[in-house]
């Protein structure tokens, strides 16, 4: 099929723009508070407002796109994105900026269940998941768009100031959209538009749950990194930025790893190497003093994560009912800013009254989580009959 290569390439650029702005949000907040003058406390809500609508709206928008088609919602998004871009670096007052934030992640948090409804329609697979080299290519982008966004930030924020963080969407989102229109399939839809309830499976809802845990130790880091060299060690915003750079880096190189150890070991031994690795990050966190050993931690937690996001990324096909991949793509999208959120509310506590080893503490505790949870998870499609066999290969 002509559009095989460019269809994941089409869906990866609509995707990166919900775990880009879910992180870019960070180094930026000391400088938004300093220009509104509204107070950490009103300031945080940039970020938790932006938790709150990730968890509450994939799901939303993958029913949308499973009863009228998910291109259209797709799109959307993008638009979306680009407005309020336009938007929010023109924020006259706090007040409105949060509107438009809240707005915006509507916007991203359209795309990837879309996207993924897509994708499944055009590239189904025997085992119920598209082919492996198009979920690592989508894993890879979102994972090194999430740990990115702080770098990025860092260097707009020095640069530009605060509202380029928001504006820089503007040029990203049109891109996304003409590639799009031109690459994106038109995936058929249910006819008879009848409404029903999707089909969650206990296993399917497991995996989402793992994700959230995942993430509240990704999201911890990648916050309690960047503030911890602002105020700690005295380092500027371009600088403390590229901490977490690891993260983004090694996302990017070992999600094809990933891939081919799950394919040769099983993906059992994806998720239980990807807690090991989580557990070690956060166990070198603890230590963290010299500013050395934060890259040493970054890098750590950059391949657990990128482990992590392909094999709980593969995980969600396999556990899926066919009809319902947008809204399962969104109920796991959501798990993520499950994830975000608890670890952006558990840093206010944390942070202020511990510093890093509080946040480093409450990492390895659920670093331990996800390494037991690891060994119990669900990793094959249940039979569907008592006779059947397994088909979700390893």
């Amino acid at each position: 099929m002509k559009h095989v290569g460019r269809l994941p390439a089409a869906v990866a650029l609509g995707a990166l723009f919900n775990p880009l702005n879910s992180s870019m949000i960070a180094v930026a907040l000391a400088h938004i508070e300093a220009e509104f003058h509204v107070g950490i406390a009103a300031v945080t809500w940039l970020a938790a407002g932006f938790y709150l609508t990730g968890i509450l709206v994939p799901p939303v928008m993958g029913t949308l796109a499973d009863r009228f088609g998910p291109r259209r919602v797709f799109c959307a998004g993008l638009v979306t994105m680009a407005v309020t871009g336009v938007l929010a670096a023109l924020a006259p007052s706090y007040p409105a900026l949060l509107v438009v934030r809240l707005l915006q992640a509507f916007g991203s948090c359209a795309t990837m269940p879309a996207g993924m409804a897509i994708v499944q329609a055009a590239m189904p697979g025997e085992d119920g998941r598209p082919p492996p080299r198009v979920i690592a290519m989508i894993s890879m982008v979102l994972t090194a768009s999430a740990a990115a966004g702080p770098v990025l930030s860092g260097f707009l924020v020095s640069l530009w100031g605060w509202r380029a963080i928001f504006l820089v969407n503007v040029p990203l989102a049109a891109v996304a959209l003409v590639v799009a229109l031109r690459w994106l399939p038109k995936a058929r839809v249910d006819a008879r538009g009848e409404a029903r309830l999707p089909r969650l499976r206990p296993q399917l809802l497991a995996t989402c749950a793992q994700f959230s845990l995942v993430n509240v130790i990704f999201y911890s880091a990648f916050f309690v990194l960047p503030l911890w060299a602002q105020r700690s060690a005295g380092l500027p915003a371009h600088i403390a930025g590229l901490l977490v750079l690891p993260m983004a880096g090694l996302a990017i190189v070992m999600t094809p790893v990933a891939m081919a150890l799950a394919a040769r070991a099983g993906m059992r031994v994806v998720l239980l190497l990807s807690a090991a690795l989580l557990l070690a990050g956060s166990c070198v966190l603890l230590a963290v003093g010299p500013v050395g050993l934060a890259p040493v931690a970054a890098a750590l937690l950059g391949v657990a994560s990128a482990f992590s996001q392909f094999g709980l990324n593969s995980l969600v096909f396999v556990h899926a009912d066919g009809r319902d991949t947008g809204v399962a793509v969104g109920f796991f999208q959501s798990s993520r800013y499950v994830g975000a959120a608890a670890a952006s509310s558990l840093l206010g506590v944390l942070f202020d009254g511990t510093g890093m080893r509080g946040s480093a503490l409450t990492m390895i505790g659920v670093s331990v989580v996800v390494l037991a949870s690891g060994a119990l998870l669900p990793v094959r499609r249940p039979a569907p009959s008592a006779g059947g066999g397994d088909r979700s290969g390893p």
